[in-house]
């Protein structure tokens, strides 16, 4: 059996691999060991981790958001187009960003592996006009993270307790924790039956994605926290938030910015149904009435939020007011998703439905045991005449 290297971004790693492969996977230390990987010297060398032959009897390589130099079949899986240039600060780094971009097109590059239609939109949009655009659009293929599926039907509504919200994202303002606190808000002034539980570090601020930078103007709502109806859990073990996914009703992540959203998919996988937002990738498996809500925001032709400023900009008074009214924008039109579904004479059977459509999308699309062997296939082909 095959022999695959793995390497690149861990986080992207995860949750596109097999999960059981019936190949050998090696998982090489970074290069210097401990806390400073090579990338830490000079960033382009993190592309050049996997040159041959540093590890013996190998056939294949599968890279994480890093093209590789190597002589090896290697496939290359990413989540945007970040991989094709980091900013390059001057010449030097240009030429080596370009010799590596290039790489994509030589034939020992087999695939080139999209997570989500968004990415590939990024990567293709990003290589027009670019001499490799020909070669490398044949290679590129969408295939979706996979998750175990954790329950075999959908949930039954209970209406004697209260709806169940949960927020997962260590990115309390990007992911939507911020709008799920201000829902709460609401709901408590109204008397609404909701309680919503938050599961984050709490990051925000500065070198967060589109938050506001200074962290002062987020003190008035991790007070929220404290709320009666808010439970807060911080961070917990992921069976621990698996297991709340499952007592949950919905997920609520009324993200501003997210290439995915692993944690929709997880809950989908206990046939939990998402209140999210129509940004990025998260449209393609969230179908509004099917397997949840999504909650509309403006957005340009890359699907990102396009009230989103940058740079020096984010510092402004102006930027401010922009996500201050976005997040009070997205908790009154969760409010009244959840007000509508309250209000629903056969809300337990709209429910039951759209269970049963968050756990059809984890089996037909993200389920681990489908792509278990799809990528083992691929990696046993790639093998053949090494």
């Amino acid at each position: 059996m095959p022999k695959v290297i793995i390497c690149g971004q861990k986080h992207l790693s995860i949750p596109n691999l097999p999960r059981n492969s019936r190949h050998t996977l090696i998982y090489p230390k970074p290069f210097p060991t401990g806390r400073y990987p090579i990338e830490k010297i000079w960033y382009p060398l993190a592309s050049f981790m996997a040159w041959q032959p540093v590890w013996k009897g190998y056939q294949a390589i599968h890279s994480f958001n890093r093209i590789l130099y190597t002589n090896k079949p290697w496939f290359l899986t990413f989540e945007d187009h970040r991989i094709l240039y980091r900013n390059p600060q001057n010449q030097v780094e240009a030429a080596i960003y370009e010799l590596l971009n290039n790489r994509l097109a030589l034939d020992n590059c087999q695939k080139i592996i999209a997570i989500s239609d968004y990415a590939k939109l990024r990567l293709v949009k990003r290589i027009e006009g670019w001499k490799i655009e020909e070669k490398v659009s044949k290679k590129v293929d969408v295939i979706h993270p996979n998750f175990p599926i954790k329950v075999k039907q959908s949930k039954l509504y209970q209406e004697q307790q209260n709806l169940q919200l949960v927020f997962i994202g260590n990115h309390i303002a990007r992911k939507g924790g911020v709008v799920a606190l201000r829902l709460a808000k609401k709901a408590e002034k109204l008397g609404l039956p909701i309680t919503v539980h938050i599961i984050s570090g709490l990051e925000h601020g500065s070198g967060v994605p589109t938050d506001f930078p200074d962290r002062s103007k987020y003190v008035d709502d991790l007070k929220l926290l404290k709320l009666n109806n808010v439970v807060f859990h911080r961070n917990i073990p992921n069976d621990k938030v698996i297991e709340l996914l499952s007592q949950s009703h919905f997920q609520l992540m009324a993200t501003l910015h997210d290439t995915y959203g692993y944690s929709i998919i997880e809950g989908f996988s206990v046939a939990t149904p998402a209140i999210t937002t129509n940004v990025c990738a998260l449209p393609e498996f969230v179908r509004n009435g099917e397997n949840g809500y999504v909650l509309e925001l403006p957005i340009n032709e890359i699907r990102h939020w396009s009230n989103w400023l940058h740079g020096e900009k984010t510092k402004t008074d102006e930027y401010w007011e922009i996500v201050d009214s976005t997040y009070d924008y997205l908790a009154e039109q969760a409010l009244q998703q959840i007000m509508q579904f309250l209000d629903r004479s056969d809300k337990r059977e709209h429910y039951e439905f759209l269970s049963a459509g968050a756990l059809a999308q984890a089996q037909l699309v993200h389920n681990s045991e489908k792509q278990n062997e799809l990528f083992d296939n691929l990696y046993a082909a790639a093998a053949v005449g090494v």
